[in-house]
């Protein structure tokens, strides 16, 4: 095990209890929460003799995951070949194991860890899978509510012989997921009250000290506030005003536009931490205008597979091409072959030898049961995103646009808001600044949808003036250019695997009525190509917005944004009509954005 860092005294409590140690850890920003637990799994091997495969680590995000195996391949120690999965991939894994053709194939990421936790406490073959977990680690506890701390209390209570929880109370800001009310303000502190209780015979808790991320003095001002906030009964209406007075006192970027300048020349990763994600989109289209290039942070939930693995299906004609094909392509796309090649042979399960097995490696696409570094988002450059998207996540700068004051007679607001406030103002690593409320940034008002978009309405009815794009909105069944417009689909996968980028600029084009489902649809045009069509939720959100029943839709939608280019997987036959090659794998871009209704004189 590797000595070249000296840990603190509670950093070495953690690492070298034995495997059958039942620890709760409190960790605090920045206090080496993860150094501890790569140490600690270095330990449960080299000193407790367990195998990587009798280990499983559990996290809530792919960041987090992805930060551990990053750590671990430059650790020398057999913990690199331990399984390190968010929660989601968890219980995917286990149902792909124990009911491979199961109909859990078609539910989302709550359902499915329902399920799987269905399977754990009645399942004999799902009994024995887990029967092969002697020690559990669950990184970020506080983060779990609902079905995800159903799961992990369900793995506590089989046979595992001892666990490792690791999280820090002030950070829970999932509760909003609740319908309780009383839950949602305790927030975290459910959770390890429920541990303490099962487990109050043989717990052990330590808490972490000392922050190590901070590299400045004025990233560290909110760590004061961590253990009060943490605690079931704490005083949340005045931890929230005193954590935004010591955020207004700190150093100020002003109002958006003068921001803009400083954040073009920001050097590092940059994040810019909104309250909700209406303010995530206004801002992202006012930088745009004024030319500052930036990103928005994908939501927890999304799989978004890079567009480099289907390259491989495009140009490869084998099934199950050599290493060195497939490295050829791999270097061509752009990505490290060799990191790029260790993940597909983690699909490719049990594949022994120099080639893939790319039918093998389609199907685990298809069930999503995939490596969480696959689709792990870099955090390079400037992110604008709300602050539950960048959770686990850390910065060299944070810009946190000021949240106002929580209303003074809702409990609940101030507790998430003054969580939500510590976790913004302790990802930086130097500098903390904040920005001023956003205002004028549109000549109406936002107001969110049934189905989860926003939209821009003008204060008469039936005035729209924009809609928000989500990433599903571009069709995904068909090849683009064989669907609502005829073109060479060949020659738009080409066109998305070398010319389209993250930040492009998008527009819609309504084209007309499909006669299977009489609604329009709109061409996705980038740069005058069409590379892709609208799927009808997307209409059938724009037809709510509009009165009467002609419901005219506008001609156009324009400043919208490529989020990425992503690969996604079809039906067989439509990618050989298309002549696209036996496996239905194929690209089409995400899009994103608050884009503006063009509606010619119609609503001028």
């Amino acid at each position: 095990m590797s000595t070249d860092v000296q840990l603190t005294e509670e950093q070495r409590q953690v690492v070298e209890e034995p495997a059958e140690a039942r620890l709760l850890v409190t960790a605090p920003a920045g206090s080496g929460k993860t150094l501890s637990l790569i140490h600690r799994l270095a330990f449960l091997i080299e000193e407790e003799e367990l195998e990587p495969s009798e280990i499983l680590v559990l996290s809530f995000s792919r960041a987090a995951v992805s930060e551990v195996r990053k750590r671990l391949a430059v650790f020398d120690s057999a913990a690199v070949h331990v399984d390190v999965r968010t929660f989601d991939s968890y219980a995917t894994w286990l149902l792909s194991e124990v009911e491979p053709d199961g109909a859990w194939q078609r539910l989302g990421f709550g359902p499915r860890i329902r399920e799987a936790t269905r399977l754990i406490k009645g399942d004999p073959n799902a009994g024995e899978l887990v029967g092969e977990i002697r020690h559990l680690v669950v990184d970020e506890v506080q983060d779990l509510v609902g079905e995800r701390a159903e799961l992990v209390l369900a793995l506590l209570e089989t046979d595992v012989e001892g666990f490792t929880l690791l999280g820090d109370p002030a950070q829970g800001i999932y509760g909003f997921q609740l319908d309780d009310r009383q839950e949602r303000l305790e927030g975290a502190a459910r959770l390890y009250a429920e541990v303490r209780e099962r487990f109050e015979d043989d717990l052990q808790e330590v808490a972490l000290e000392g922050n190590f991320r901070a590299r400045e003095s004025e990233a560290r001002v909110a760590l004061a506030y961590g253990d009060s906030l943490g605690a079931v009964d704490a005083p949340f209406s005045e931890i929230q005003r005193s954590l935004r007075t010591t955020l207004m006192a700190g150093d100020s970027l002003g109002t958006i536009d003068q921001a803009a300048p400083v954040l073009a020349r920001l050097v590092g990763t940059t994040a810019m931490l909104c309250r909700s994600n209406d303010e995530v989109l206004l801002i992202s289209r006012r930088l745009h205008e004024l030319g500052v290039p930036h990103r928005l942070q994908h939501a927890a939930q999304d799989k978004v597979i890079p567009s480099w693995v289907g390259s491989l299906y495009r140009e490869l004609d084998s099934k199950q091409p050599q290493k060195s094909e497939a490295l050829d392509v791999l270097s061509r796309a752009g990505v490290d072959p060799e990191v790029s090649w260790e993940l597909l042979r983690r699909i490719d399960r049990g594949r022994r030898g120099e080639t893939l097995d790319l039918s093998a490696i389609r199907k685990r696409l298809i069930r999503g049961d995939l490596p969480d570094e696959l689709t792990h988002q870099s955090s390079e450059g400037l992110v604008i995103s709300t602050v539950h998207r960048v959770k686990g996540l850390e910065f060299d700068q944070v810009v946190v646009v000021d949240p106002g004051d929580a209303p003074e007679n809702d409990p609940i607001e101030q507790a998430e808001r003054a969580r939500l406030l510590y976790v913004a103002m302790t990802r930086p690593r130097d500098l903390l600044i904040h920005m001023k409320p956003i205002a004028k940034l549109t000549a109406g008002r936002l107001r969110r949808q049934r189905d989860g978009r926003w939209a821009e309405l003008g204060f008469k009815a039936g005035r729209v003036f924009g809609i928000e794009a989500l990433p599903e909105d571009v069709n995904r069944d068909e090849p683009a250019g064989t669907i609502g417009f005829q073109e060479d689909p060949l020659k738009i996968q080409n066109h998305l695997a070398t010319a389209v980028r993250e930040g492009d600029l998008i527009t819609l084009v309504q084209l007309p009525a499909v006669a299977t489902t009489d609604l329009p649809t709109y061409a996705v045009e980038h740069d005058g190509h069409r590379i892709g069509v609208t799927g009808e939720a997307f209409v059938r959100a724009l037809r709510t917005l509009l009165p009467g029943r002609e419901r005219r839709l506008p001609p156009t939608i324009k400043d919208l944004r490529v989020d990425d280019v992503e690969t996604v997987i079809g039906r067989e036959a439509a990618g050989l009509n298309a002549g696209l090659g036996w496996s239905g794998v194929w690209l089409r871009p995400r899009i994103v954005g608050l884009g503006r209704c063009d509606w010619g004189e119609e609503q001028s």
